[in-house]
């Protein structure tokens, strides 16, 4: 997922250099960098186009397979960038695999996790998501406390007593955890005068 974001990063900053190049470039071309005259010419009225001109029988059916090419491959960044990564149904919690398989199930998992966080003080919303693979699972926490909760303290309490006991039951010291806590506003009161 990190690579993922980073290739998507790199490959942005790419097109965004190319655009901005080109860019300049034009309004170098207006500007008469180039040359005298070089902006009062026609935009036909260049080598490129003559070869287009030339050789049109097969350039453009060229361009076009290129065009979709390029498409299909714009339609499958943006699926990958769009989609997320499927929910967790089953966990495999053996430690060792001569000795059989257990595995539980995720819905199982997260609504004891929901339990737990919801049990803490402050909390007023929780939801609860699993991904990754079986042998590799991920939880991601959504917490959304009340306005006067203690953030800190609720934080510190999740971090040193709800996730550990998650990562113990699963076996899985090293488990990933993704947490947004976030604190509800307070909503305004309105008075309204007769």
């Amino acid at each position: 997922m990190i690579r993922a974001d980073r290739l998507n990063r790199i490959v942005l900053t790419l097109l965004a250099l190319v655009l901005l190049a080109a860019g300049v470039a034009i309004l170098l071309a207006g500007a008469d960098v180039y040359g005298r005259g070089f902006s009062r010419r026609h935009l036909l009225d260049n080598p490129a186009t003559r070869f287009v001109g030339v050789h049109g029988g097969w350039f453009w059916p060229v361009a076009g397979v290129a065009a979709a090419i390029v498409a299909l491959l714009g339609l499958r960044w943006l699926a990958a960038v769009v989609t997320t990564e499927p929910g967790q149904r089953r966990i495999n919690i053996s430690t060792n695999g001569d000795s059989g398989r257990t595995v539980l199930d995720a819905g199982a998992l997260a609504d004891a996790v929901r339990a737990e966080v919801e049990d803490c003080p402050g909390v007023d919303e929780v939801d609860t998501r699993l991904s990754g693979s079986p042998y590799t699972p991920r939880l991601a926490l959504t917490v959304t406390a009340d306005p006067d909760a203690d953030i800190a303290a609720l934080r510190e309490r999740l971090e040193a007593l709800v996730l550990p006991r998650v990562r113990y039951a699963l076996g899985r010291p090293d488990l990933p955890v993704t947490l947004d806590l976030t604190q509800r506003t307070r909503r305004r009161t309105r008075v309204g005068l007769a």
